[in-house]
């Protein structure tokens, strides 16, 4: 975001209900805007990633490295990480919450992260992000590229290849 150059390092941006979510990761704190200009600090943590529900914008996850923590009231407060461990989300519908966990497998929640199912191991290395188009379509960049899954995260095809990869 321009409004904050040279002030935060946005590692991780998410939105829903018109409020703009941003983990500025050199404070180790989380920002809200509503315009994209101004920003209100919340609170402070120690996270890679963050996904808000896209039903309710008050509802806020973060990867720490203690699994993920939740919050309920936009961010002022967190609830301590619960087991998985997942290094990236991504909340495409209400029942389609996505995490790849450290080892790159893709996991899916059906109930906002209470629980997760394992998909498929997310080929061609080390995850790097993580977008959830919607229920079904999921994108992943690793190592070696980026890879599409159009059936919930049950199979991938690599669609575009890094200059550094293996295929």
């Amino acid at each position: 975001m321009r409004s904050l150059t040279g002030q935060a390092d946005f590692h991780a941006l998410d939105c829903a209900g018109g409020t703009i979510y941003g983990y500025d990761s050199t404070q180790g704190l989380l920002r809200v805007s509503k315009d994209g200009t101004s920003w209100d600090d919340r609170a402070r943590i120690e996270a890679l990633d963050i996904a808000v529900d896209p039903n309710d914008p008050d509802t806020v996850l973060a990867t720490t490295a203690d699994g993920v923590a939740k919050s309920t009231d936009a961010g002022k407060t967190f609830t301590a990480g619960k087991q998985p461990v997942m290094a990236y989300i991504s909340w495409a519908e209400a029942r389609a919450l996505y995490g790849i966990d450290p080892s790159g497998a893709l996991n899916r929640s059906t109930d906002g992260g209470s629980t997760w199912k394992r998909t498929a191991a997310i080929p061609g290395g080390q995850p790097q992000a993580l977008t959830a188009i919607d229920a079904e379509r999921v994108l992943a960049a690793t190592q070696d590229g980026v890879y599409e899954s159009r059936d919930g995260g049950r199979t991938f095809t690599q669609r575009l290849a890094t200059s550094g990869g293996n295929h």
